[in-house]
């Protein structure tokens, strides 16, 4: 199963890698995690990661150049196979100045489709996937520190239904607070950074596309945004 997903992996950024060189930069920024980054449902087929994307966004206005390594679907388990195991992704990170990083909905969302919704998980459930995924995204961070000298910028995880009211937000809310102890960690011996996307967004159910889950421009816009303030400082 592991060579399974590898392969797949593999074939999906050959068809995937969208270098972004408006501004002739020697600095590099090299985005990496699931659909948001990607921008999926940004365009009509979906087949190359959109300009939309917030990754992009970043890259014009600080003058970078921008290589996308955003997989639609991707887990963060996948994710630390990949940064580990695929030498697309770590022949083109070792070149990077930043690496922007944004995984773990799948992982959640996952868990959601297994029982069809929020009713019914058990917190054990959740606790399980909460501990793999922190796992997962510190085993990540690591091996990018190992990688690149570059700055990491690990996104957390914004409420893709926020409709769902407390139910959800609860949840989401313990997630993050775990995720920034974890970031926190690691910056005092790696050079990382957390962006806040669950602030960002939250109370704004206009930066999510309509009956879906990813962000509308208007919501990539916000996460360029966040990101860049973080470069600058």
């Amino acid at each position: 199963m592991k060579k399974i997903i590898y392969m797949l992996c593999f074939l999906f950024i050959l068809q995937m890698v969208q270098p972004y060189s408006i501004y002739a930069s020697s600095k590099q920024l090299v985005a990496i995690g699931d659909s948001i980054p990607y921008g999926y449902n940004l365009s009509k087929d979906n087949q190359y990661p959109s300009g939309k994307a917030f990754p992009y966004m970043v890259g014009e206005k600080a003058g970078l150049e921008v290589t996308n390594l955003g997989v639609p679907g991707l887990t963060s388990q996948e994710l630390v196979a990949a940064v580990h195991e695929n030498e697309v992704f770590r022949s083109t990170i070792r070149d990077a100045d930043y690496v922007v990083l944004y995984i773990g909905g799948n992982d959640l969302l996952n868990l959601l489709k297994k029982h069809k919704g929020i009713k019914g998980i058990e917190m054990d459930e959740v606790a399980i996937v909460v501990r793999n995924l922190l796992f997962n995204v510190y085993s990540t961070v690591m091996e990018l520190d190992k990688l690149t000298n570059g700055q990491i910028l690990v996104y957390n995880i914004y409420n893709p239904y926020p409709e769902k009211g407390k139910s959800l937000s609860q949840p989401l809310h313990y997630i993050n607070v775990q995720y920034s102890s974890l970031i926190e960690l690691l910056s005092h011996f790696t050079e990382v950074k957390l962006v806040d996307a669950y602030q960002a967004f939250k109370g704004h159910p206009e930066y999510i596309l309509e009956n879906d889950v990813h962000p509308t421009v208007e919501g990539q816009i916000v996460l360029a945004n966040i990101g860049l303030k973080e470069i600058k400082e």
